[in-house]
């Protein structure tokens, strides 16, 4: 029960978190679509990256099931991490980020290893 308790908290504090993330985001297009691109591809490409996700999670059918949704929308925000990662390990100058970029790489893989064998032995459930 606690457990149960605890990834419906996680769930509802990754959902607001989307949400919020979401709401900043599209009043930060409007913004910036008044603008020209001032910063090279590296930026972009991180950026879409983010949007990406975004769009992935905001799209996402939900079960239901606190504990299968909150493992999907795990997965595509450790996938989202790992991809912004690498667009720092391509592109950045700073060694400590770049180690920093390295580790989140390596974690975030196998956190979604993990998630992805619980999802395979656990069928969302209403």
């Amino acid at each position: 029960m606690k457990n149960n308790h605890y990834l419906k908290s996680t769930l509802t504090a990754c959902t607001s978190a989307l949400l919020l993330s979401l709401s900043v985001s599209a009043g930060a297009q409007t913004t910036q679509a008044a603008q020209p691109m001032q910063h090279g591809a590296h930026s972009q490409d991180m950026k879409q990256g983010a949007q990406g996700m975004q769009q992935k999670m905001s799209n996402m059918p939900m079960t239901g099931d606190a504990d299968h949704d909150f493992a999907m929308m795990m997965k595509s925000h450790h996938q989202a991490g790992i991809d912004m990662a690498e667009q720092e390990l391509k592109n950045g100058k700073d060694a400590q980020l770049k180690s920093m970029a390295k580790k989140i790489v390596t974690d975030q893989t196998k956190e979604i290893d993990k998630l992805d064998k619980w999802m395979s032995s656990h069928k969302a459930t209403k």
